[in-house]
């Protein structure tokens, strides 16, 4: 796993944001708030999607985005 630490977000639109992140073997969903980017980290896909939306209704952003292409 990659070692991440928090760093701060230069954008302000950017403000609060949730989203799911590969890494290898694991699933880290990444939380910006208040310019502070966090990352949780699971095993299980289905986990990460779970917390992420639980966090996504707790910022009061949608619960479900549309999925990014790549």
């Amino acid at each position: 796993m990659k070692c991440q630490a928090e760093t701060t977000a230069s954008n302000a639109t950017a403000a609060l944001a949730v989203r799911v992140v590969a890494d290898r073997d694991e699933w880290n969903v990444v939380i910006v708030e208040n310019g502070t980017e966090r990352h949780q980290s699971f095993v299980q896909h289905d986990w990460a999607l779970s917390y992420a939306r639980g966090q996504r209704v707790r910022l009061g952003l949608p619960a479900d985005p549309k999925p990014a292409t790549a």
